[in-house]
């Protein structure tokens, strides 16, 4: 094969590992244009990659080695043979992936490798920010500083979002974590929905299939605020069909 076909392959694997570990992002992908998808799958499991790193061991080392694997990949210090690994680095020597932006996110999963026992809203903030933040800042370039902070407000309001319908999840994890209080959502939804509020001021109306990987987190910020035990419940995802139906709409209209 050549490296073309060989990189089809490799996204084609990065989908399938999207697929079964990220199935909002797999279906938010699966509306853009082929060039898109071509993106956003490698970025996905790269994402997926570095989140699950943290939590191979309950040795600290393990997960810094690993993640400091991915850095040498970003950073184009490595040339491992890797589904994941091969189409980073194709798209970051094509301009298609901000080195910068994937470098944000390995810093962020560093801190999971001391524990995820984050105890305030600020800290959640900053968190979802060099995550799911830079996330969407890393695959579509901002045409202005305000475009850039706008991006990044969007991606960090899904974030928040994720971060808010994952604790069933982080709290069978352990690892120091800590339910949030009720005030303590109140206060994470408020601030996602007003990060939501501004990057609609200042995104275009028509999205990208990246930007409708948030399509989810107004619903879920605005349950958040009003039955925060849901939360902690694991009822905060709403109905399956409405939340689809959806996507399948914004994704025929353009929208995000």
């Amino acid at each position: 094969m050549n490296d073309t076909n060989d990189l089809s392959v490799n996204v084609n694997a990065c989908a399938e590992l999207v697929q079964a570990g990220d199935a909002d992002r797999f279906l938010s992908a699966m509306t853009g244009s082929p060039d898109e998808r071509a993106v956003l799958f490698p970025l996905y499991a790269f994402n997926l990659e570095i989140a699950r790193a943290p939590f191979m061991s309950n040795e600290p080392m393990v997960g810094l080695v690993r993640l400091q694997f991915w850095r040498d990949v970003v950073e184009g210090k490595t040339t491992a043979a890797h589904d994941v690994a091969a189409p980073v680095v194709d798209l970051i020597a094509r301009g298609q992936l901000s080195a910068p932006h994937l470098l944000m996110m390995i810093d962020a999963r560093e801190s999971d490798i001391e524990g995820i026992g984050r105890q305030s809203a600020e800290a959640v903030s900053e968190y979802a920010r060099g995550t799911s933040g830079a996330m969407m800042m890393a695959s579509k370039g901002a045409a202005d500083e305000k475009e850039a902070l706008a991006l990044s407000d969007l991606g960090t309001a899904s974030g928040l979002a994720n971060w808010l319908l994952s604790q069933p999840d982080l709290a069978r994890a352990g690892r120091g974590h800590i339910m949030p209080s009720d005030e303590m959502i109140a206060v994470l939804a408020d601030e996602g929905l007003r990060l939501l509020t501004n990057a609609r001021e200042n995104l275009p109306r028509k999205g990208t299939a990246a930007m409708r990987s948030a399509w989810r987190a107004k619903s879920v910020l605005t349950r958040a605020k009003t039955h925060p035990d849901l939360v902690r419940d694991g009822g905060l995802g709403g109905a399956d069909f409405a939340r689809k139906g959806r996507l399948v709409w914004l994704g025929l209209t353009g929208g995000w």
